[in-house]
């Protein structure tokens, strides 16, 4: 049902029948998997999540890695990791080393 790339392949999906008999599959709640290994990072005028996630692992796409590392900081939504310049955030490895410089 998902990308190999979504937060959301691993999800249970479930099913609801309506009056009708109509089947409606739904993606059952998901939890943030434990992140361990982390690298840290200092947020940068410049930075966006979805651009650091780019420079990070080569996806834009894979911001969500980034809030599932740092629920804290991502509770106001993505924008909240790096709308404060100088706040520190955890980047889940492996990490691309050009996301350093």
């Amino acid at each position: 049902m998902f990308d190999q790339s979504s937060r959301y392949r691993d999800v249970p999906v479930a099913t609801h029948v309506d009056e009708q008999g109509r089947s409606r599959p739904w993606v059952t709640l998901r939890i943030p998997p434990e992140t361990r290994d982390t690298l840290g990072y200092v947020t940068r005028p410049q930075d966006r999540v979805d651009l650091l996630a780019g420079r990070a692992y080569g996806d834009p796409g894979s911001w969500w890695h980034i809030a599932d590392a740092n629920p804290a900081t991502a509770a106001d939504g993505p924008s909240g990791l790096t709308d404060t310049p100088g706040t520190r955030i955890d980047l889940p490895q492996p990490v691309h080393r050009e996301v350093l410089s």
